[in-house]
This record gives C-alpha cells, sequence and structure tokens, in this order.
C-alpha cells in the first residue's frame, strides 16, 4: 500500500519532493523559520525539520507556488509553440513519421544491420546521417513535449504536489499519493495484436484496460507496480491542441483500479494491485466540408 502523504511523512519522502536543499529552504522560509538559523543546519537536518513542521494543506499551497516559480514550469508554460515549431520542421526535412530509428542504447545493433545491407558505403553513411537527426530531433520533441504535459496535469488538479527536480518513480503526488509518470508510444504490440482492427476504439472505450497490458507487459528491468499516470500516443504526431483537449477531459479526481498478472522470469507468475490514471492522445477527426 503506497504511503498518503496527507498522514505521513518521513525525510525520504522529503527529499523525493523537494530535490535539494535549495527548495527546502524556500519552504521553510515561507513557513516563517528563521533565514539564520535555517543555514546553520545541514542537508539532513533541513529534511527532518520538514517533517516535524509538515501540515498537508498548508505544503500543497506552498510547494505548488514554488513550482510555478521553476523554470521547468515556465517552460512547459511556453512549451505549445515549441511543439507546433519542431513538428513542422520535421515535415520540412522530410524524416517520414515520427519514430525512434533505433532504440536507446541499440545504436551499435542498428549499424551493424546496416552493414549487413547490400547497399554503398556512401548510401549506408546517409542513413546513418538521416537516423541520427531523426534521433536527436525525436528526443528533443519529447523532452519539450513531456514538460508541456507535466505542467497540463499540474494546473489540471489543484491536489497536486510536483516534484520540484527529477526524481526517479516519481513525479507527482496526486490527492496524497505519489505517482510516476510514463509516456507510452502505444497501449503496446500485444494490445494491438488482441483487440485487431478496433484496438484504438477498445482503447478509449477502457482506458483500465490499457493500464493492464501497460504493466503486464512492461520490461522486467524496469518493472514497478506503483500508482502511474500514463500517457499514452493512440496516433502519431499529436498536436499541442489535441493534448490540451485530452487532459482537460481526463478526471483526474479518481484512479483506475488495477489488477495485474506478471510472469516473473525468476518467480514465475505474480498478481498485483495498483492505481493508475491513464490520459490518451488521439488525433482529431478532419470534419468533411
Amino acid at each position: 500500500m503506497e504511503k498518503d502523504i496527507k498522514f505521513f511523512i518521513d525525510s525520504t519522502i522529503i527529499k523525493k519532493i523537494f530535490g535539494n536543499v535549495k527548495n527546502v529552504k524556500e519552504y521553510l522560509l515561507v513557513l516563517g523559520c528563521d533565514k539564520k538559523d535555517i543555514n546553520k543546519l545541514k542537508a539532513q537536518e533541513l529534511y527532518n525539520k520538514v517533517v516535524s513542521q509538515w501540515n498537508y494543506d498548508n505544503s500543497l499551497h506552498i510547494i505548488r507556488e514554488i513550482f510555478k516559480n521553476t523554470k521547468k514550469y515556465k517552460k512547459g508554460k511556453n512549451s505549445s509553440n515549441s511543439i507546433e515549431i519542431l513538428l513542422n520542421e520535421w515535415k520540412e526535412l522530410k524524416l517520414g513519421i515520427i519514430a525512434w530509428p533505433f532504440s536507446q542504447g541499440q545504436f551499435d545493433n542498428f549499424v551493424q544491420t546496416l552493414n549487413s545491407e547490400n547497399s554503398t558505403r556512401m548510401e549506408k553513411d546517409e542513413k546513418v546521417k538521416i537516423s541520427a537527426v531523426r534521433y536527436r530531433r525525436i528526443k528533443e520533441i519529447n523532452t519539450i513535449r513531456n514538460d508541456f504535459l507535466e505542467t497540463l496535469v499540474f494546473e489540471k488538479n489543484e491536489n497536486i504536489i510536483p516534484t520540484l527536480s527529477h526524481t526517479r518513480g516519481v513525479d507527482f503526488f496526486i490527492d496524497g499519493i505519489s505517482y510516476d509518470q510514463k509516456v507510452a508510444k502505444s497501449p503496446t504490440i500485444q494490445f494491438k495484436k488482441d483487440f485487431g482492427d478496433n484496438w484504438k476504439e477498445e482503447a478509449i472505450a477502457y482506458p483500465s484496460k490499457v493500464a493492464e497490458y501497460l504493466y503486464t507487459y512492461q520490461d522486467e528491468g524496469r518493472f514497478g507496480a506503483t500508482p502511474r499516470l500514463y500517457i499514452v500516443y493512440l496516433d502519431e504526431e499529436i498536436k499541442p491542441i489535441d493534448i490540451k483537449e485530452a487532459i482537460n477531459n481526463i478526471n483526474l479526481d479518481k484512479p483506475l483500479e488495477i489488477s495485474f498478472t506478471y510472469s516473473h522470469k525468476d518467480i514465475g507468475n505474480k498478481t498485483y494491485k495498483t492505481q493508475a490514471y491513464v490520459i490518451l492522445f488521439k488525433k482529431k477527426q478532419k470534419k468533411n466540408k
């Protein structure tokens, strides 16, 4: 069972929320603590002081205000135009569909496969150049888009406490419970196989099933059964206006209850219960004139 920070807090959770001493000091100053006294304290003492002073309702308001002054939030607020520019540049460069040319950490395999092709060295070099550009640009698009997404999610629900710096495994506390934001390019290959041509309609009708598949078919090296906020792309090249609309329409007040069975390599099948939110991104259908 996940710990609810409305009722429980410790220094480990405080570190996840604040990320660094600078943010902790800012929080304590807002609470009215003396600046000279704060500056005398070591890092662990500062975290412990926050624990001793913790009040969820007060902290919710203060941390949200601190987040609004971060570069991350300000970048997210201004990302809509940047995303549009990057998407247009992708088309102008004729880079094809927005998709990874090779998986992270798989460049060596990509080159080996390319070298085995029956084509000239110059043609192979050109393919590497194009793929490298596509890789760099999709990383840039995803970074800006993720800041945009986190800002929209933050603004959607007044009961969300964001982490003030990147913390592995935690992006938000929603109504006191920690959630890790995961972005998926589809509801999984298996989901598409199981539901065939109607997979998009099935995903839209049953978002809890999407979460179940994403938990069930996740990579074991990054396995987790803790609460997640899934952002799932049903189409490529989703525009900022479609992203805004999808998040505006989602209910971030009540999570989905998820049960899934995972096949572990060492211990076999094990069933888990958790909670998740699922935000689905789909292209708007063009209206016929």
